[in-house]
């Protein structure tokens, strides 16, 4: 490979995350939640713009497409007309049973119910939203027998009647974008049928429900995304797993041995086994306690390394010098001094020397962060990797 001219978008990513000889690192830059955006509309950038138009995300962070679709909690979800449908079909029906001027209480399309405040959700969702999640729709094992036939794999609805048309615009792309999966890893499948106590609770008490759920986890993602994985060349998958908080993991090393160990073991096989070469957990909190086991049954990434709870990406690069990361700069420092900003930038810029590191927020831009601030990071990062003289 000629690395003296410009790599496209797909050569540049794999130069970087296995540790090659990239022109230009791509920053880990996903879309500014809502309450951002009106402070900023308010500070200077033009009204109604978004940051990824604003600041060129398509040039300078990580120009993807993701191929699928499916619900997130507190959402009402719409089969798409051209991505892959992974949600429940039908969806449950989204409704609201009850408001004020100051909560509401309702269901989404996932089926659970759950309050919250109006200011987070009247006028769409804030991306800062505070719940608290009153019932989900497996609590038995004759539950999830019912809720099973929504995840039909051979339903017809999973691929749209624009499919086709997507496959033709993927495969003329000649490297100038990448295409992932960003779908539930398993953890989280359990977590949106259950909610997060019953599911720590069924661990102990319940394992042969837990057990179902895992295959019909396997079973469902292998034979809808089969297709997919054929007829397109995927680049990366994400498993979104939000397994950690602050201190650690939710669950111990002990536990995914038992219960995600073999589940990973066997999608991680079948995505590699399709052409994937790089697939990420994407865990907000400490997950490192579980990363050799991850490592170990075929996750070679990590993202969003979230600063506040010890994933700093220097001391992971030292333990785990093959791992992939994105991520990994302090949010909170955004929101101080421009001198404040260097120093986080400086922290981890022997990282991203080093390769295998896609700089960027360990998590989503806080509201309490200037359009300014913001503007000068981007600015100061694109300058150490190389973007410099990029239009």
């Amino acid at each position: 490979m000629d690395l003296k001219r410009d790599l496209s978008v797909r050569e540049r990513f794999f130069e970087v995350a296995f540790f090659g000889n990239p022109d230009k690192i791509p920053l880990s830059l996903w879309e500014i939640r809502p309450a951002t955006l009106k402070r900023w509309w308010k500070e200077g950038l033009p009204y109604g713009v978004s940051a990824s138009e604003y600041f060129r995300f398509d040039i300078y962070g990580l120009k993807s497409i993701n191929i699928v679709s499916y619900p997130s909690e507190g959402f009402r979800w719409e089969l798409s007309d051209t991505l892959v449908n992974l949600g429940p079909i039908p969806p449950f029906e989204y409704k609201i049973l009850r408001e004020d001027e100051r909560y509401r209480i309702w269901i989404d399309s996932l089926g659970i119910t759950q309050m919250g405040f109006q200011d987070d959700w009247r006028d769409g969702w804030s991306g800062f939203a505070t719940r608290t999640f009153l019932e989900f729709p497996v609590k038995t094992k004759e539950d999830f027998e019912k809720i099973k036939k929504r995840y039909d794999p051979y339903s017809v609805e999973r691929y749209p009647p624009k499919w086709g048309d997507m496959i033709k615009k993927l495969n003329e792309r000649d490297g100038a974008y990448l295409v992932s999966v960003s779908t539930r890893g398993p953890f989280w499948w359990i977590r949106d049928m259950m909610g997060l106590e019953a599911t720590l609770i069924s661990l102990f008490k319940d394992r042969e429900l837990i057990h179902e759920i895992l295959e019909l986890y396997i079973d469902f993602h292998s034979k809808v995304l089969r297709r997919a994985l054929e007829e397109v060349e995927v680049d990366y998958i994400i498993l979104n797993e939000d397994m950690a908080y602050k201190h650690g993991p939710m669950i111990s090393p002990s536990l995914f041995k038992e219960y995600f160990s073999q589940v990973y073991h066997e999608i991680t096989s079948f995505f590699r086994n399709n052409g994937v070469k790089v697939i990420l957990v994407d865990s907000d909190g400490n997950i490192e306690p579980l990363l050799p086991e991850l490592l170990k049954v075929g996750v070679n990434g990590m993202t969003p390394c979230e600063v506040a709870a010890g994933m700093d990406v220097m001391t992971l690069r030292q333990k785990y010098p093959n791992l992939i990361m994105m991520g990994g700069i302090d949010k909170r420092k955004l929101s101080s001094s421009k001198e404040d900003i260097n120093g986080e930038i400086n922290r981890v810029t022997p990282a991203i020397k080093m390769g295998g590191y896609f700089p960027g927020v360990d998590h989503a831009v806080p509201p309490d962060v200037s359009f300014e601030n913001f503007r000068y990071f981007i600015d100061s990062l694109k300058k150490i990797c190389g973007w410099m003289n990029q239009a």
